[in-house]
């Protein structure tokens, strides 16, 4: 006995339709909760803000997106016509400007913690009138745990603030990256899988979120990765050319930032302050 069977097929509305909206479910989902990118808003270090800053003496202790960081603030001081020494050493700021080093190895947070430590009860101890040390982006990558990270880094800044005191050590946030986005992070979160970044960036604002609670309130806080997010949970693609590095414009707009933030810090002892 022949048996008919009956070919249901959608009409060409219907299936073009399906078509529109699966193209825009693929396009549309990432990680980041944003709805273009866009640029953010340059804001340059006003006269009174360079005066203050090029006053003080600066130890910033960091990895490579401290350097992108550094890089933008030598830029906007030769645009601006500022001198602003910005040496490579571990021996302290002896005089006013910028002393920078690599900190510890990339991938061991805890050692960096120690090593800036190290630095700041010998070479560079009390030679300081703003330090800051940097986690980086790579260090929360791996299986390093955001609240045992976040006791240590505060409980050191704590430490070293009270063996000196004429030092503010101002706290810095873990820097964030860009997150995995389009088709391939669509079709990962249909299998219930996260896209690349998502789980590291949560990591990362773990820790930063203890930082913010504790030295937000004081005024001790640079935020790199609120910066870098613009109220989002990840780096923003515009500042990026890799995903986790600065661009020379990323660079620019945290570094206008940053010299704001040291110029408004304020200082444990007498010395320059921001208006």
């Amino acid at each position: 006995m022949n048996r008919s069977r009956t070919r249901r097929t959608l009409s060409p509305a219907t299936s073009s339709g399906l078509v529109a909206v699966l193209c825009l479910f693929l396009a549309g989902v990432g990680g980041c909760r944003r709805a273009e990118v866009a640029m953010p808003v340059d804001t340059p270090p006003t006269a009174a803000q360079w005066q203050a800053f090029a006053a003080r003496r600066v130890v910033f202790a960091h990895q490579s997106v401290g350097r992108n960081i550094l890089g933008g603030v030598a830029g906007l001081a030769g645009a601006a016509g500022v001198d602003l020494p910005v040496t490579e050493t571990r021996d302290g700021a002896a005089a006013p400007g910028i002393a920078h080093f690599a900190v510890g190895k990339n991938g061991d947070p805890l050692g960096k913690i120690r090593d800036f430590a190290a630095v700041m009860d010998g070479p560079a101890a009390g030679n300081a009138d703003v330090a800051l040390l940097k986690l980086c982006y790579i260090d929360f990558a791996g299986a390093a745990d955001p609240a045992v990270v976040a006791a240590a880094y505060c409980d050191t800044l704590s430490h070293l603030q009270q063996r000196h005191p004429g030092t503010v050590f101002a706290a810095v946030t873990a820097p964030l990256t860009t997150v995995q986005s389009g088709p391939k992070a669509a079709i990962k979160r249909l299998l219930g899988r996260s896209p690349d970044g998502v789980a590291e960036n949560a990591r990362r604002e773990a820790f930063n979120a203890v930082l913010r609670e504790r030295f937000g309130p004081a005024g001790l806080l640079f935020d790199v990765a609120a910066i870098e997010g613009g109220g989002t949970d990840c780096l923003n693609p515009a500042l990026t050319s890799d995903g986790g590095h600065l661009n020379d414009a990323g660079a620019r707009f945290v570094a206008q930032r940053f010299v704001a933030f040291v110029a408004g810090t304020p200082l444990a002892g007498p010395g320059p302050r921001a208006p």
